[in-house]
């Protein structure tokens, strides 16, 4: 298995982890989680409801850093495919940029509990969203111009990125970001099985 494949694995796996890791959390969440009401930075305070949960914490900072940590060679793993032309290239170098400098803000909305780090969590969600809608912006303009990629990819991706500045700018709220976290786990994953066929 070369280093694009594995990359390209770290980027589904990222998703999968974080669906996990959370969904535990939120299983045993003190008193009820509420998975409309609730944010998701709600399964990462030091103390929930009274009762202190360093577990939660260490889980959510933990799931929030592996796929921060996981993305890099995702981003660095898709721009190897968009090398047709100088304009091509350069796009992708830069959506690799942002989703790398993207990369510790994630793993910021975890380290920094909410409730002890309030202004670090908060600029680590604002900084997350919108290098990713940027992002996934980017890429999907490379996607557009290369003619051997589905724009379904693209179109994919637009949406994403348009859920990750909704929530920030516009709606917010917790059911509106699971929509936007959601969106773009589910553009890694799908990213990641074409890449899985173009790397064979």
């Amino acid at each position: 298995m070369n280093w694009k494949r594995i990359g390209t694995w770290c980027g589904i796996i990222a998703g999968i982890q974080f669906i996990v890791i959370t969904f535990t959390i939120m299983i045993f969440y003190p008193e009820g989680y509420s998975f409309l009401e609730n944010t998701f930075s709600s399964l990462g305070l030091s103390v929930t409801k009274g009762y202190s949960t360093p577990w939660n914490w260490f889980g959510f900072a933990t799931a929030t850093t592996v796929a921060g940590v996981l993305m890099v060679p995702f981003w660095l793993s898709i721009r190897t495919v968009f090398t047709e032309t100088p304009m091509q290239r350069g796009l992708s170098w830069l959506g690799t940029i942002l989703g790398v400098v993207a990369a510790p803000c994630l793993a910021g909305i975890g380290i920094f509990a909410a409730d002890l780090f309030g202004v670090q969590h908060g600029w680590s969600t604002i900084l997350f969203f919108i290098l990713m809608a940027l992002t996934i912006g980017v890429y999907s303009v490379v996607i557009l111009l290369n003619k051997e990629y589905e724009n379904g990819y693209a179109m994919i991706g637009i949406v994403t990125g348009a859920l990750c500045l909704l929530y920030i700018f516009v709606i917010g709220g917790a059911a509106m970001q699971k929509v936007a976290v959601y969106a773009i786990i589910l553009f890694s994953v799908l990213q990641g099985h074409k890449l899985l066929k173009i790397f064979e």
